[in-house]
């Protein structure tokens, strides 16, 4: 039986309850981060990127929801509507497969790599969700690498990894982060050690990376931590605002 909401679900909070923020980051972030190494991307892996992100939230929410796991809005929401959600996926996927098909091969070959492992994924986590739990941030971190290697298919596909590798790690870094910070907030439970330690890494970033990608990622950190002191206590503000603060680029020079 699917649990009523504790409170009506405010509208700010349906692009995430929709799954449309994480899209929104991963198409900002790959346009970012190829910029800054010389590589065009053709809007078409974009697209595909984006749908493929899409379809992959929908279908881990429709999933989640099913085994009964509703305690977070976007989780309630799958449950009420899981023939939305699966459709939802469905037309995402289809729109992946139309634009990946106008890629060239390596974009495809290294995009298809990254599926596999996503569905990997959904696969070891939904089977082994009990089990994750025993090992803090597991689960979060196979997100977080995940979302950083569909990122980086294009510079991937042109080879060079020593030059941009740093720099899609410490993007995989923040996102490690937003999903542990996210789980904290919804949970109820301590931000621990660890974490403190990462979100440290990050803000050191400049130091460390090309300067408009370090003052990316430690931006992008520095809201992540002011959203934990400001709305820690507010999950669904914080929720909310968690993918906000990844669109850094934006405000630095702009994704394309």
């Amino acid at each position: 039986m699917v649990r009523s909401d504790p409170a009506p679900t405010p509208w700010w909070l349906v692009p995430n309850i929709l799954a449309l923020d994480a899209p929104a980051v991963a198409a900002v972030w790959q346009r970012f981060l190829a910029a800054r190494f010389g590589v065009p991307v053709p809007w078409s892996a974009t697209t595909a990127l984006a749908a493929a992100v899409w379809c992959v939230y929908l279908t881990d929410r429709y999933l989640d929801a099913r085994r009964g796991a509703i305690d977070a809005d976007r989780h309630r929401a799958a449950a009420r509507r899981p023939r939305t959600f699966v459709l939802g996926a469905l037309v995402a996927a289809g729109f992946a497969a139309v634009a990946a098909s106008r890629l060239p091969v390596a974009y495809v070959q290294y995009g298809l790599a990254v599926g596999l492992g996503v569905t990997a994924y959904l696969a070891l986590v939904h089977a082994l969700a009990g089990h994750l739990r025993a090992l803090p941030g597991g689960k979060e971190l196979l997100v977080a690498a995940g979302f950083a290697a569909g990122v980086a298919v294009p510079l991937a596909a042109n080879g060079h990894c020593t030059e941009w590798l740093p720099c899609v790690a410490a993007f995989g870094g923040l996102c490690w982060l937003n999903c542990r910070l996210i789980d904290r907030w919804e949970s109820g439970g301590p931000v621990c050690w660890p974490d403190w330690l990462l979100c440290g890494s990050l803000l050191a970033a400049p130091a460390a990376l090309p300067s408009t990608v370090g003052l990316a990622v430690a931006g992008a950190a520095l809201g992540l931590l002011a959203v934990h002191v400001a709305c820690r206590h507010r999950p669904r503000v914080a929720r909310a605002l968690a993918d906000v603060v990844l669109l850094t680029p934006l405000v630095l020079c702009g994704a394309v």
